[in-house]
């Protein structure tokens, strides 16, 4: 079986459930590393502050847990926003989010560019989420932080799009060189690499060293699912990471509440798959 601690759960499946019940699981399965949504019932954080993280803290640190990456909720919040409320309430929100992964020690915060107006061009959508980055990139540095920016899915995929930008491996190289901050890095989602036709070699021949995190999930055209219940070749995916040499976390988070009515079972899954392995 493979290294347990590269693995990042997440307590995305649990939010029908008191946080304890997502630390007593991790604890029980044996994960160690987390990547955590700040979202109710489990952590409310907004645009306007977010809770006081004391008790989230002491929980995690008494079953042994601990915070790699957060990915906070994109609500309507949006890195494509143009000036006005939205805008400022956005950026409002990312920089909590930065102030509070520094607080929980989590090494990076993921964030895409869902949300987007789609009666914008694609070129002011561009302009705007590149200067947004250049802004919480500084806030970033500042505090120790990596920002992560994770594709999304896109108009190959209208019954789950999220932005008509950011979501193809090109686009993700470009504002990379756009933004130019050493602490932006990319998020390579296996699901979105698979809808428009793209491959793991891909990535890292484009991307390679900037490639901060890969979130190895299944799915198809209608979504997120647990290993082995989608269409997408987990075995080979893994074996394309070796073939790279990805060293790296990798995020098992999974969009959506698909399991949430058995939230363990999609981690027992995981972890089915890598024993056999």
């Amino acid at each position: 079986m493979r290294d347990k601690s590269r693995f990042l759960a997440s307590n995305s499946q649990y939010l029908q459930y008191p946080l304890q019940r997502f630390a007593s699981s991790m604890e029980k399965l044996g994960f160690r590393n987390l990547d955590f949504l700040p979202r109710t019932p489990h952590f409310w954080c907004s645009h306007t502050g977010y809770e006081d993280p004391s008790h989230l803290t002491s929980l995690l640190h008494e079953r042994g847990l601990s915070v790699k990456v957060l990915t906070p909720p994109a609500y309507r919040y949006s890195l494509t926003a143009s000036a006005g409320r939205q805008r400022q309430a956005t950026v409002d929100y990312y920089v909590n989010c930065l102030s509070l992964a520094k607080t929980l020690g989590a090494q990076a915060l993921s964030l895409g560019a869902s949300g987007a107006c789609w009666d914008r061009s694609e070129a002011e959508l561009r302009r705007n989420a590149q200067e947004m980055l250049v802004l919480l990139c500084t806030e970033a540095e500042g505090l120790g932080v990596t920002l992560l920016l994770s594709p999304v899915m896109g108009p190959e995929t209208p019954l789950i799009a999220e932005s008509p930008i950011l979501v193809r491996v090109g686009e993700m190289a470009q504002m990379i060189r756009d933004v130019g901050h050493p602490r932006l890095k990319v998020l390579l989602e296996t699901n979105v690499m698979s809808s428009v036709g793209e491959s793991i070699p891909q990535w890292f021949d484009l991307l390679g060293d900037a490639i901060g995190l890969v979130r190895l999930v299944d799915g198809n055209y209608h979504g997120w699912r647990g290993w082995g219940e989608g269409c997408l070749p987990i075995d080979r995916y893994l074996e394309d990471l070796d073939a790279v040499g990805y060293d790296g976390a990798l995020s098992i988070l999974l969009p959506g509440d698909r399991y949430v009515e058995a939230p363990e079972y999609y981690e027992e899954t995981v972890l089915s798959i890598l024993e056999r392995r």
